[in-house]
């Protein structure tokens, strides 16, 4: 049973929306565009590894994706496919990487169009998430589960070799479609359950409540300023900043099409990239709206909460309820063509 489903990981819907508010001539587009194709990559990487994990038996199976727990400080350990049963936890960590892999000791090294790349040792990162994890049902449950874990090279193209001493990474260094083999073959060797009804219970609501979904600086990884960021509602159909409120539509001036969703798509860019709340005087800004009396009109509709008083009053923007006001705001969710004039 999948208790948490992998979402689009935040960073790619920052740098999309960072490349809709750049300068179709700014310097670091190209960087940005590389990073959103490494990011996607990892994402329809991890994405393969859930026909396997389907073909799962169901039975007292918990299954989380993409979980990211605290450990002490103001520090955490983040892992991609998280199998619990009442009688072990097994850890997946997907590696999309291209190219001949060398596995060797504490390092992996990539070898592609002639060129060396060191990584960390994937093996020993999973581990790390294996030993915390194990730590974490220690002081919630004083229990301990058999565990395991393996590291999965999911770019099917991927060549791997690995160190013939590093005896330990023929075991852990596996491709996609062992991971129903390798989970089974683990089932039949621990069986004895530990955890009841109640414990798989409490530890689903424990890890859910305990996830902390990272929130990275882009603007900052790539020396991007604020002022750089452009303002106005983005265009899907011709890729410009140029929709306006018109009446009671929503227009694009340079192409005709009619776009009612725009403006929370526009809300949702300013939460990427500026902050976490709103005030009426920034809404009217980014949005380029022709007076505050639109814009403060446009956020009570929504019916956002906030803080502060009338003057000072901040609106609170969540990345999820604004999704889910994008479907209630367009019952189809599809924009229609408007006659250009």
């Amino acid at each position: 049973m999948f208790k948490k489903l992998r979402e689009i990981p935040i960073k790619i819907l920052i740098l999309e929306a960072l490349l809709r508010r750049l300068s179709f001539t700014h310097p670091k587009r190209n960087l940005l565009q590389e990073e959103l194709s490494k990011g996607y990559a990892g994402y329809r990487g991890e994405q393969s590894m859930d026909y396997f994990l389907a073909q799962l038996p169901q039975d007292n199976l918990l299954i989380f994706q993409d979980l990211r727990l605290p450990l002490a400080g103001n520090t955490y350990f983040q892992i991609d496919i998280l199998l619990i049963t009442p009688s072990f936890f097994i850890i997946y960590e997907g590696k999309n990487i291209l190219g001949h892999l060398y596995f060797d000791f504490n390092q992996l090294i990539r070898t592609l169009d002639d060129q060396e790349e060191m990584f960390l040792d994937p093996i020993v990162q999973v581990q790390n998430q294996q030993y915390h994890f194990e730590n974490l049902i220690k002081k919630y449950f004083n229990k301990q589960l058999p565990n395991t874990s393996f590291v999965v090279v999911t770019n099917s193209s991927s060549k791997i070799e690995i160190n013939p001493d590093y005896r330990l990474a023929f075991e852990k260094v596996i491709r996609t479609p062992a991971i129903l083999q390798k989970t089974l073959h683990y089932s039949r060797k621990n069986n004895k359950e530990i955890f009841d009804k109640k414990d798989m219970q409490k530890l689903s609501r424990i890890l859910l409540k305990l996830h902390t979904p990272a929130f990275p600086n882009v603007l900052e990884q790539f020396q991007i300023t604020d002022d750089e960021i452009l303002s106005g509602i983005y265009c899907e159909s011709c890729q410009s900043l140029t929709i306006v409120k018109s009446y009671r539509k929503w227009l694009c001036t340079n192409c005709g099409q009619e776009n009612n969703t725009a403006f929370i798509h526009a809300l949702i860019d300013f939460y990427l990239l500026k902050g976490k709340t709103i005030t009426n005087q920034q809404c009217k800004d980014f949005l380029q709206l022709s007076s505050s009396s639109i814009s403060s009109k446009l956020l009570r509709t929504l019916n956002l909460s906030f803080i502060g008083t009338y003057r000072n009053r901040a609106y609170n923007l969540s990345l999820s309820d604004l999704q889910r006001k994008l479907v209630s705001n367009n019952k189809d969710g599809q924009v229609t063509k408007c006659p250009r004039k």
